[in-house]
């Protein structure tokens, strides 16, 4: 290809021509130029003589630049050795366009050991054009620290005494941007006006692009403003460098008003622009905004990319808006442009994780007909997908398929394969599993093995588990377990109430040099409590206070409430006030914690007094509310519990069934029916179905007063709402009330509740009757009825 642009260059090939016309037989010149077009990368040219016709010196020099282009060094430099011999007067130039070449062709290093030989035999005198393609090329070739070195040589004055210019320093300051260092490159841009040298638009935009991907998007606006005080116009590429630092950082507003200003200073925006912000958009989960900066590109008529169609449609596919995540893989046909494995893996993970494996196979089979291979990522995620959906055998057999495709799995796939088999406590399974794949020579890491030990715990195998441990601390295994092998192992000792062996784990864990975190350190004190180890929490609390490990919100939560169930209080109440003084906000949990214990052990008082300052700092919740108002119902203070009751919907919470439950049975235990009766309603007109221990508490308060209509009422609702009767509820029917008179209508009501509902209590309706005819001979029934 190289020497097919050399040859149908009309410039070049006229200088060729121009050169081969001076001589009426091919000279030694010509059999160069020949060997070097038909072999450009071939065995070494004929070397050129001096005796030849000499060409003038442009066809010479343009013969360089294209031998250069055409990546032949040797003939290049052949080239430059018959300019000499020619006795053409030569300059900086030529050094230049050498050093091009070199820098060009990715030989950066000859072109450093060019740069020093030249400067040492003085041959030609480097100029300002010379450094500043030398620090360009060891930029590129990410050898900042000699970038530097040449251009400390030209300030200091230890080279030829050519002082950088403004194209000096915007090379440098991008290649410092680009390589992280944007401290430095800002030194630079001060060192540049005590130079005397104005920065231009492109030294702006290469400072405000290395600020903007440094994360440093209010230092880049700063250099936005100077540029405009300056009246120096900012171009395309800054404004989509400040947009993307902007959408990178969610600061929305800003970057649309960016948009805006682009369009005021009459700069069109292209797909770039809008790439970055519907990125942006996408990652921050405003899909519906990102939606219609799409539309609005479509009328203007910019016309999307691959990578902006691939973050609309990884974010539908998160979202499982699935026919907005197809219209735009459609769309993207209709626009020419073709999907490719990261559009089809986005469509994929996004129906695995929706329990849509079936339609991704089908998605996976289309991508295989459009030509698409897929990645180890693609068959790891519809892995997954398979193995959630309870279809482990077509997870398998998908492995296999990947390995016949030549996709080789990675420990992500065996993990996500052993994960599943743990979580359905299929332990043996995955363990043989692991025995195949390390037999067929793979390794597995320490994820793989945190996996099954997370298994084991999880079935109660922690001493299964704890052998695991055991085989990764042995340095012949070849897999070293971490920080969270360890946490997650005393997590599951904890869980089966294995604390003081949890403890003995922790002191390994520190002995084999492995830090105790927040994680381990919590996780201990909730197993030592819920133990009632106090004394061995006491001892680890005082642990992390040596070590500096500071307590989270999470840790005070975890000792309040193990110190509430073992009914220290005061204890609690002292880590609440310590939370509070050092800036932690207690959440509902604490506060409902304490308050429990005071509304149970009869110190209302105090808890109404927490439950105050519980509404100075923190939103109380339902389970508060119900707290509350089961302490003030046991001690019958029906007053407290309305104003609670007011309290709580002020508050904008919704009663739940619990708090329902609570209030009927505390009106009715109270004797007032009325109030009962009226929560009973509220409570159904909220959509909570009572329980038959409501209804047996109503009946209870009604049979006091004597209301059997009520009761006849309420007995039909039960069977309305398919609620059964229990045993503690007929009791309550059969051993309180008189069957004479107006009760018989109340008997006609009990056997409509259907033998269904019966046969769930202890209690048939057969054996109901038959009590109920011996207590009233109006309804006994003659025998062949009765049975």
């Amino acid at each position: 290809m190289s020497q097919f642009r050399f040859l149908t260059s009309r410039r070049r090939l006229s200088a060729l021509t121009s050169l081969f016309s001076q001589s009426p037989e091919p000279s030694s010149v010509s059999k160069h130029v020949a060997c070097a077009v038909s072999n450009p990368e071939g065995k070494q040219p004929p070397p050129l003589s001096p005796k030849a016709t000499a060409p003038n010196l442009y066809a010479l020099v343009d013969l360089i630049d294209s031998f250069l282009q055409a990546k032949n060094l040797k003939s290049a430099f052949s080239a430059v050795c018959f300019l000499f011999k020619s006795g053409h007067a030569t300059g900086a130039f030529i050094l230049n366009l050498l050093m091009k070449g070199l820098c060009q062709g990715r030989s950066v290093s000859k072109a450093v050991q060019l740069f020093r030989e030249v400067e040492r035999k003085k041959w030609i005198f480097p100029d300002v054009v010379t450094y500043t393609i030398l620090i360009n090329g060891l930029c590129k070739d990410k050898r900042m620290e000699e970038a530097m070195e040449l251009w400390r040589e030209m300030v200091s004055g230890t080279g030829p005494g050519c002082s950088p210019n403004t194209v000096t320093y915007s090379t440098l300051m991008n290649g410092l941007s680009k390589a992280g260092r944007v401290e430095e490159a800002m030194s630079l841009l001060d060192n540049m006006k005590r130079s005397g040298l104005e920065a231009n638009a492109y030294v702006y935009g290469t400072l405000v692009s290395g600020l903007c991907n440094a994360g440093s998007v209010d230092r880049a606006l700063e250099l936005f403003h100077d540029m405009s005080q300056k009246e120096i116009h900012p171009d395309l590429v800054l404004y989509n460098s400040l947009i993307h630092g902007l959408s990178k950082l969610g600061r929305w507003k800003e970057a649309k008003d960016m948009l805006h200003n682009m369009a005021s200073q009459g700069i069109r925006p292209d797909v770039i622009t809008y790439t970055s912000l519907i990125d942006g958009l996408c990652k921050d989960g405003k899909s519906s905004e990102a939606l219609e900066l799409f539309h609005e590109m479509s009328q203007k008529e910019i016309h999307p990319n691959l990578v902006l169609y691939n973050s609309l449609i990884h974010d539908l596919s998160k979202l499982g808006r699935w026919k907005e995540a197809k219209d735009m893989l459609h769309n993207m046909a209709s626009q020419g442009i073709h999907p490719d494995v990261i559009t089809f893996t986005s469509l994929i993970d996004g129906l695995c994780k929706d329990g849509k494996s079936s339609e991704a196979l089908k998605l996976l089979g289309l991508m295989v007909e459009k030509g698409v291979k897929p990645c180890y990522i693609t068959y790891t995620s519809l892995i997954d997908g398979l193995c959630k959906d309870g279809k482990s055998s077509e997870a398998l057999k998908l492995l296999g398929l990947m390995v016949e495709k030549g996709e080789e799995p990675s420990n992500v796939t065996y993990n996500v394969l052993i994960n599943h088999l743990c979580k359905e406590s299929l332990i043996d399974d995955a363990f043989e599993f692991l025995e195949k794949i390390t037999r067929e020579g793979k390794s597995p890491d320490v994820f793989t093995y945190n996996t099954l030990i997370q298994g084991l715990c999880n079935v109660g195998k922690t001493g299964e588990a704890m052998k695991v441990l055991g085989k990764m601390l042995d340095s012949r295994f070849g897999v070293e377990p971490n920080s969270w092998t360890f946490n997650m192992l005393i997590h599951g000792l904890c869980k089966r109430h294995y604390a003081k062996l949890a403890l003995k784990v922790q002191k390994l864990m520190v002995r084999r040099g492995y830090t105790c975190d927040l994680v381990t350190f919590n996780t201990l004190l909730d197993g030592l409590l819920k133990t009632k180890d106090i004394q061995g929490a006491i001892y680890l609390k005082r642990e992390m206070d040596c070590l500096g490990l500071e307590p989270d919100s999470f840790t005070y939560s975890i000792l309040i409430n193990g110190l509430c169930k073992m009914g220290h209080v005061e204890d609690a109440e002292n880590l609440l006030r310590e939370m509070k003084e050092k800036g932690m906000c207690p959440c509902s949990h604490d506060y409902n914690s304490i308050m429990t214990i005071l509304a149970k052990t009869g110190r209302m008082e105090r808890a109404l007094s927490l439950f105050d300052e519980m509404q100075d700092n923190h939103k109380p919740d339902v389970v508060t509310f119900n707290i509350l108002i089961d302490a003030a119902c046991k001690t019958r203070d029906m007053d407290l519990v309305k104003d609670l009751f007011v309290d709580m919907h002020q508050s904008g919470i919704t009663p739940d069934s619990v708090i329902y439950s609570t209030l009927i049975n505390g009106f009715a235990e109270s004797g007032k029916t009325d109030e009962a009766i009226q929560m009973l309603e509220h409570m159904n007109g909220s959509g909570f179905v009572p329980n038959v221990r409501i209804y047996d508490s109503l009946i209870r308060c009604l049979i006091k007063k004597g209301d059997n209509k009520n009761i006849v009422s309420l007995l039909h609702q039960m069977a309305a709402k398919d609620v059964a009767p229990d045993t503690r509820l007929m009791s309550t029917l059969l051993d309180t009330l008189s069957f004479d008179g107006e009760d018989k209508t109340l008997l006609k009501s009990l056997p409509n509740f259907s033998n269904a509902l019966a046969g769930r209590t202890k209690f048939s309706c057969h054996e109901l009757m038959e009590k109920l005819q011996r207590s009233c001979l109006e309804i006994r029934l003659p025998a062949s009825e009765a049975s």
